[in-house]
């Protein structure tokens, strides 16, 4: 009898402690989002770190070039979905840019433009960091929200766009070799 109380005790706390623990989640994610005016989300500054336009996110989200300055000066407020779209769009980007100019850095010691690699890592290290912070306050979205951003994000996989703004935005200078090099690991990629 006794282990009994004690096992609905024991629940009881677990649950209790993970009732605080979603509390003190949402609350950083408030306090995080206190900090942030209206339409000026990191993702906007990560876009700008990686050299998207305003015109560039408005043909990613469908939607016109002055509705993106509305979002981005926080005039009208951006739908759930797109917000979490656009962070799922960021992160693709990120991955692909980083693998590039690791692998332009890597080919390009040899022929001396370091110096770029090294600016280009800088850019998207500070990108990836907004990208971050971006995850953090999406936590505070309704669930219907992140659910319509993925499927629009899997939708717009789907369709090949993500690999069109690859080559659109992220067409990195490489020689023959590394761009033979680049060839050979996408179709490595592809076949797994």
């Amino acid at each position: 009898m006794a282990t009994e109380t004690d096992s609905v005790a024991l629940v009881t706390s677990q649950n209790e402690n993970l009732l605080r623990q979603d509390e003190l989640r949402q609350e950083r994610v408030e306090s995080l989002k206190e900090r942030f005016i209206v339409g000026h989300f990191p993702v906007f500054e990560a876009f700008n770190e990686l050299g998207l336009t305003g015109r560039d996110i408005a043909e990613i989200s469908v939607v016109t070039p002055p509705t993106v300055s509305k979002w981005r000066s926080g005039k009208v407020r951006i739908p759930d979905d797109r917000l979490v779209f656009l962070t799922l769009i960021l992160a693709h980007l990120l991955d692909d840019a980083k693998a590039q100019s690791t692998l332009e850095s890597e080919w390009g010691a040899s022929s001396g433009s370091g110096q770029w690699a090294l600016g280009e890592h800088t850019r998207i290290d500070a990108a990836r960091a907004h990208l971050s912070l971006q995850e953090v306050l999406n936590l505070g979205l309704p669930g219907s929200g992140v659910r319509d951003g993925a499927i629009r994000f899997r939708t717009w996989w789907s369709s090949g766009a993500a690999e069109d703004l690859q080559k659109k935005h992220f067409r990195v200078a490489l020689n023959d070799g590394a761009s033979r090099e680049l060839e050979i690991l996408k179709n490595r990629v592809r076949r797994t």
